[in-house]
């Protein structure tokens, strides 16, 4: 997701990021949660995609991955699309991070389900949610080990949710997803990457100034050496970026 701060018009509801094309562009976080609810209450459902440079890159050379983003209803922007975005756009937008927008809809109440990591960090990561807000709904979780879906989506069902948060990391929760979308009985379907190893204490945020700094991909980097293959992806879109190849 992004806040447009200037320069686009209130009628301007589209934009394209190499191949992938943003349907609808938000101009504030209360238009998507607004969005999110009129889901919930017309009973339809949506899939979120939380954007980034890694996801753009994959989507070059994997057409069916291409195929789920340009089939999500609301797509979210990092600091590397968004520099894309400003650069080919003449725009200045500013990134809502997905964990951020998660917690806004956990706050709301709604009946959610999240699923990924280990055992012991979603539990924490549960526990610290219902403190942190209290009229958080919160009603199951499972791991992000498991090998049949089908007992897992039996489970979702069973709690009438209104909100399944995925944590299986890109592209695999996107294509988890895609392909049990339409046996679970749910709204709103958002991959949510890492946010459950954040919420359970595993890794830490990225404190203000870092995140102020454009820094938090060199952050997570140093809590979680591995994301260093991940940012060869993010140097590889900025390549191409500079070389006008997205």
């Amino acid at each position: 997701m992004f806040i447009i701060k200037n320069n686009l018009k209130k009628d301007l509801r589209t934009l394209k990021i190499s191949n992938i094309i943003i349907k609808d562009v938000y101009f504030s976080i209360d238009e998507i949660l607004n969005k999110i609810d009129q889901v919930i209450k017309s009973q339809s459902k949506i899939q979120i995609v939380t954007l980034n440079t890694e996801m753009v890159i994959d989507s070059l050379n994997n057409n069916e991955f291409l195929d789920i983003l340009n089939r999500s209803e609301i797509i979210l922007e990092s600091n590397g699309v968004c520099f894309y975005v400003n650069k080919k756009y003449n725009l200045n937008i500013e990134p809502i991070n997905g964990i951020d927008l998660a917690e806004n809809i956990i706050s709301k109440g709604y009946r959610t389900f999240i699923l990924g990591t280990k055992q012991e960090i979603i539990e924490n990561a549960v526990i610290n949610l219902i403190k942190k807000y209290p009229n958080s709904n919160i009603v199951g979780y499972h791991n992000g080990y498991f090998k049949e879906d089908q007992k897992i989506i039996d489970l979702i069902n069973l709690k009438e949710v209104e909100v399944l948060l995925v944590g299986l990391g890109s592209p695999k929760q996107e294509f988890w997803i895609n392909n049990n979308i339409n046996k679970i009985k749910s709204n709103i379907f958002m991959g949510i990457g890492g946010s459950i190893d954040v919420w359970g204490n595993y890794y830490k945020r990225a404190p203000f100034i870092i995140k102020k700094l454009k820094l938090e991909w060199l952050y997570r980097t140093i809590q979680d050496p591995k994301r260093i293959k991940r940012n060869i992806k993010l140097l590889k879109f900025l390549i191409y970026f500079f070389l006008n190849k997205i």
